[in-house]
């Protein structure tokens, strides 16, 4: 029987789970002494949301919405 590989999954950044402590730290209302907790809590769920999912993805939608063409053609004239 072979081992089954150790797959590296990519980690996320130091920012964004300080960012995300931050937001589980609000949602929980901002209670001091929690601070390791909210921070593995952070890791442990952008560790799931790093990973590669499994089944079929989903097309995420895009954040920055289209640019606002500046030809003057594209602009009506009165």
């Amino acid at each position: 029987m072979k081992p089954s590989p150790i797959i590296d999954l990519p980690e996320p950044s130091e920012a964004e789970i300080q960012h995300t402590a931050y937001l589980i730290w609000l949602e929980n209302g901002r209670k001091a002494g929690h601070d390791l907790d909210n921070w593995l809590a952070a890791k442990e769920l952008l560790r799931h949301h790093h990973a590669p999912s499994k089944g079929p993805r989903r097309r995420a939608a895009n954040p920055i919405p289209p640019a606002i063409p500046t030809d003057e053609t594209a602009v009506s004239k009165k």
